[in-house]
């Protein structure tokens, strides 16, 4: 008799609304520790596809650049920090060609929030959106600079 009322819960589960089964959290998240986020981000190239065609990359000393083929004259460059609430967060200011000399101007300041799930994996949400996603596996995050020709050759033309 036990068996039949597990699996007749186990129907009843199943048939329950997706919506009040999800939760917008991984299983048991917390906050991680600055290190994780920053060993998931360091060294790689975040890819901006939909939105312009480039990406921001993460380097080391807390350097970051970041460059658009839509706006393939101008680079932005600046820091990216983690702190101890789960957020990782670029300032960069955006560099263009303007009457021969570099203008420039601050770009706003951007912040993803980071959790651990209970296995230690890190997930991400973007400003403004409920959904969380692993950072592990994003074919976004791609290994190395990958814009780094660009930004050279612009910071050259541009002198700075």
């Amino acid at each position: 008799m036990s068996f039949r009322k597990n699996w007749l819960v186990g129907l009843l589960v199943l048939a329950l609304p997706v919506s009040t089964a999800a939760d917008p959290l991984p299983y048991g998240a917390k906050t991680p520790e600055p290190h994780q986020i920053i060993a998931a981000y360091i060294g790689k190239t975040e890819n901006w596809e939909a939105d312009c065609q480039g990406g921001i990359y993460f380097g080391s000393n807390n350097q970051a650049r970041a460059w658009c083929a839509q706006s393939s004259d101008s680079l932005g460059a600046g820091e990216w920090t983690v702190d101890s609430y789960g957020r990782m967060c670029h300032n960069l200011t955006w560099y263009w060609p303007n009457n021969g000399q570099a203008g420039s101007s601050p770009g706003e300041r951007s912040c993803i929030l980071h959790v651990v799930d209970r296995f230690d994996r890190v997930w991400r949400s973007y400003p403004g959106q409920t959904e969380w996603w692993p950072v592990k596996g994003d074919k976004a995050l791609t290994h190395g600079y990958t814009y780094q020709r660009e930004v050279l050759a612009l910071k050259r033309k541009l002198g700075i």
